[in-house]
C-alpha cells in the first residue's frame, strides 16, 4: 500500500529527472547555437566602379504639330492613320472643293501639251536654221540662186515666230498653273517634316472648315528623354554627363544618351527633379510617349578594392563589413569612395581578407567556418 511518504518522493524523483532533461536540452542547445556555421564569404577585388544615378520616365518628341487643310469642304480622302511614319511633303489627306481639281488638271494638261509644242518647234527651228546657213554659203559659191538662199532665209524666220509664239502659250500655261496651285493646295495636308501620326481627329465625308485640324503629328528625328529622380541626386548631376537608356519594350536594345538639363523646379510634394536627356542617335523602334529607364554615369572610380554591395553596412550612418578574424565575424568600418547597385569601392580593407558577402546574414561575434 503506497504511503505519503512514497508518493512524495516519487514526485520528487519525476521532478529531478525532467529538470535535468531540461538542463541537458539547454546546454545542447547552447553548444548547437555556438558552433562555427557555413557562410558565404568574398574578398575585396580589384575592378572599375561606375556610380549612376538611375531615373525613370518618358520620351517626348521636341516638336509636335497639328495639321489641317486651309479650304473648306468635306474631307475627300485620307491615307494615314494613328502610328504611320510619314516623311516631309508626304500627302495625308485632301478635301473635296468642285471645279478646283478639275482646273488644276486642266492646267496640268495645258502645260505638258505647250511644253511638247514647244520642244518641237524648237527642232524645227534648229532645223530652218541649218538649211538657211547651207543655202547662204551655196549662194556665195553661186550654186543656187539668190532667190533660194532668200526664201529660205523667210522660212527661217517664220519659224522663229512660231517658236517664241509657242515659249508664249508655254508661260501662260505655266502661268495659270501658279495662278490655280495655291487654291488647290488649300484643300491638301501634307506632312511639314518626318514624323509618326499620334492621332487622326477627321474621317472621310466628314464636313470641316478652313484650319481645322486633322491630324496631330509628332518629330520623331528630335527627342528628348524627360525622367524625374530624387532630389538628393541633384549634387551628384552634371550637364553633359553619359547615360545609357533602355525602353522596356525593347529591353536588349540599350541606347546612348546625354544629360542636358536639370530641372530648375523641385516638385517638394514627391522630393523629385525632372531631367531631359538628348538620345545621341534615336532607335528606329522609338515611339512618342514610351517609357525609358536611364542610369546616368555620375562617378567612376577606376581600380579600386571593391566589394558587392551586400556586403557593405549603410544603415547605421558610419559604412562598416563583417570581416572574418580568428573564426569570428569582427565588424570593420571602412570607407565608401564610389557605388552603384552591385559593387562598392572602399578603403579600410586588406586584399585577401575575407568579408560576409550578405551582411544580412550574419551579426559580430558569431563563429563562422571559411
Amino acid at each position: 500500500m503506497l504511503t505519503m511518504s512514497k508518493i512524495s518522493a516519487w514526485f520528487t524523483r519525476r521532478r529531478v529527472i525532467t529538470l535535468a532533461v531540461i538542463a541537458l536540452l539547454l546546454v545542447s542547445l547552447r553548444v548547437y547555437l555556438s558552433r562555427p556555421v557555413e557562410l558565404p564569404l568574398v574578398e575585396p577585388a580589384s575592378r572599375e566602379v561606375i556610380e549612376v544615378v538611375v531615373a525613370s520616365g518618358r520620351l517626348r518628341a521636341v516638336r509636335e504639330s497639328s495639321l489641317g487643310a486651309e479650304a473648306a469642304g468635306i474631307v475627300d480622302e485620307l491615307r494615314a492613320r494613328e502610328g504611320d511614319r510619314v516623311t516631309r511633303g508626304q500627302l495625308l489627306g485632301a478635301v473635296r472643293s468642285g471645279e478646283v481639281p478639275a482646273r488644276f488638271a486642266q492646267a496640268r494638261a495645258g502645260e505638258d501639251a505647250a511644253r511638247k509644242t514647244l520642244e518641237g518647234e524648237e527642232a524645227a527651228l534648229r532645223l530652218a536654221q541649218q538649211e538657211a546657213a547651207r543655202a547662204e554659203e551655196l549662194a556665195k559659191r553661186q550654186l543656187i540662186s539668190l532667190t533660194d538662199a532668200e526664201k529660205k532665209a523667210a522660212e527661217l524666220q517664220v519659224q522663229r515666230a512660231r517658236t517664241e509664239a509657242a515659249r508664249a502659250r508655254l508661260a501662260e500655261s505655266v502661268a495659270e498653273i501658279e495662278r490655280v496651285r495655291p487654291e488647290f493646295a488649300r484643300r491638301e495636308v501634307r506632312a511639314p517634316f518626318d514624323g509618326v501620326i499620334l492621332r487622326r481627329l477627321v474621317e472621310p465625308g466628314t464636313a470641316v472648315v478652313g484650319n481645322t485640324a486633322w491630324f496631330s503629328i509628332a518629330e520623331m528625328g528630335d527627342i528628348e528623354l524627360y525622367v524625374e529622380t530624387d532630389e538628393n541626386n541633384v549634387g551628384k548631376l552634371q550637364i553633359s554627363q553619359p547615360a545609357i537608356a533602355v525602353a522596356p519594350a525593347y529591353p536588349d536594345q540599350p541606347f546612348a544618351a546625354t544629360l542636358e538639363q536639370i530641372g530648375p523646379n523641385v516638385d517638394t510634394e514627391r522630393g523629385v527633379i525632372g531631367l531631359r536627356l538628348a538620345a545621341d542617335k534615336v532607335p528606329p523602334f522609338i515611339l512618342p510617349n514610351m517609357t525609358v529607364d536611364v542610369s546616368i554615369e555620375v562617378r567612376r572610380t577606376p581600380s579600386q578594392y571593391a566589394l558587392p554591395a551586400s556586403a557593405v553596412s549603410t544603415a547605421e550612418g558610419a559604412p562598416f563589413v563583417l570581416r572574418v578574424e580568428d573564426g569570428r565575424l569582427v565588424r570593420t568600418p571602412v570607407a565608401i569612395l564610389g557605388r552603384n547597385p552591385e559593387w562598392v569601392a572602399v578603403t579600410g580593407i586588406e586584399p585577401g581578407t575575407k568579408v560576409l558577402r550578405n551582411i544580412r546574414q550574419g551579426k559580430a561575434e558569431q563563429k563562422v567556418r571559411s
